[in-house]
């Protein structure tokens, strides 16, 4: 395996991205994109995606577009339905803001882009490369997040889940795989430590039957800060860059307030530019 290879990594966060794709458009902008391994994480993906297609023009309105209270309703939990319809989402989305798979393959070039989704039955995690038969369906599995979706995704007959139930911030898999000059852009300041919620709980009964998923949910908070860990003490041959909110965004997993939302993305495009003045 090739060593001293460079990784971006996007952490999820639903409506969060949109501080993530504002990152991402300075890094375009600036024609910026030095990586050689791509991570992205439920929406971390769609961010890379967009990323690696070299688009930064009406990124800020690809969010803007799921946040729509078309797609987002919190009242369907009372009839047993999923709180965010993201395979309609997706589907409006493709027609609205087509992705050039070709232009994709040809930037992909000496690169690969990883999805990261959780296996339904071993909670075990997956990095998928995209295919052009099924991307859609690679791209909603790393989204596919309890409470919020009534149902998993389906790939190659097994259920999938979201890849931050299991692995929300690959850092480690990234080392594994040969990086050692890792770039994470974080939806949360750098302070930021992860405590158990009464939502993991709810998720996890969501989820009762797929029990190793049930129980991956509950010890996510470990899951996560045992990666934080490794961002704050790296091995001595593995350099770790952050890119943080200087503080918590006012934009929650599935806000759908434009003007809130818009004040994150500029939260990110200066995260992106003070980034770019340090490490050009």
């Amino acid at each position: 395996m090739q060593r001293n290879k460079t990784a971006l990594i996007v952490e999820g966060g639903g409506s969060r991205g949109v501080f993530s794709f504002g990152v991402i458009d300075s890094f375009i902008k600036a024609s910026f994109n030095p990586f050689e391994m791509h991570f992205g994480v439920s929406n971390g993906a769609v961010v890379q995606l967009w990323y690696l297609l070299k688009v930064s023009d009406y990124n800020l309105d690809k969010m803007l577009f799921s946040a729509s209270k078309k797609y987002v309703r919190y009242s369907n939990i009372l009839f047993n339905k999923s709180i965010m319809n993201f395979e309609k989402l997706y589907q409006d989305a493709n027609k609205v803001f087509p992705i050039d798979f070709d232009r994709l393959q040809r930037n992909l070039d000496g690169k690969n882009f990883y999805v990261v989704v959780s296996d339904g039955e071993t909670a075990k995690s997956e990095y998928i490369e995209l295919s052009r038969e099924n991307y859609i369906n690679e791209m909603l599995a790393t989204g596919s997040l309890p409470v919020l979706m009534k149902n998993p995704i389906t790939l190659n007959n097994k259920r999938k889940f979201d890849g931050g139930i299991t692995d929300p911030l690959p850092v480690k898999k990234a080392y594994e795989m040969g990086a050692r000059d890792i770039t994470l852009i974080r939806t949360y300041e750098e302070t930021f430590i992860r405590k158990t919620k009464f939502e993991n709980y709810i998720a996890a009964l969501a989820t009762k039957s797929y029990p190793n998923i049930s129980r991956a949910l509950i010890s996510n908070t470990e899951t996560y800060n045992s990666a934080l860990e490794f961002i704050k003490n790296p091995p001595s041959d593995c350099i770790i860059k952050q890119i943080c909110p200087p503080h918590r965004l006012k934009t929650k997993r599935a806000t759908t307030s434009h003007s809130i939302m818009k004040e994150d993305y500029l939260l990110g495009t200066q995260a992106g530019q003070k980034f770019l003045q340090k490490f050009l």
